[in-house]
């Protein structure tokens, strides 16, 4: 069973996503900020991070920063309101798999997980 990881310091978000994928048979973990999310990813091997950039403490581009110093292997499906491609393009050069709009269609998401898995 795959582990995946939310990582969104909304609790709708988090249910939202997490009844999304749902129906995938993951082994679902959440995190709220971005440090429980880095704490989490060095006691834990993910499979798949849903990660949101737009936090209070950490966010998500330190977060993918940190993976991609790290070499660390997980894929990350970059879930934001943030639509500047900017932003879009440093995510990507930072390793991640996939940037979805928030709030995510189920067949994106859909889409996304079937190519990671």
């Amino acid at each position: 069973m795959k582990k995946v990881l939310i990582v969104d310091d909304s609790i709708i978000s988090r249910k939202m996503i997490t009844k999304l994928i749902s129906k995938h048979n993951f082994q679902i973990d959440e995190a709220v900020n971005g440090q429980q999310a880095l704490e989490k990813i060095h006691s834990t091997q993910y499979d798949i991070i849903f990660l949101d950039l737009l936090m209070p403490d950490i966010d998500g581009i330190q977060i993918l920063t940190v993976l991609n110093k790290e070499h660390n292997p997980t894929k990350v499906v970059v879930i934001s309101a943030d639509i500047q491609e900017t932003t879009k393009q440093k995510c990507k050069e930072l390793g991640a798999f996939a940037f979805l709009h928030k709030p995510p269609k189920e067949e994106e998401l859909d889409d996304v997980i079937q190519q990671l898995v």
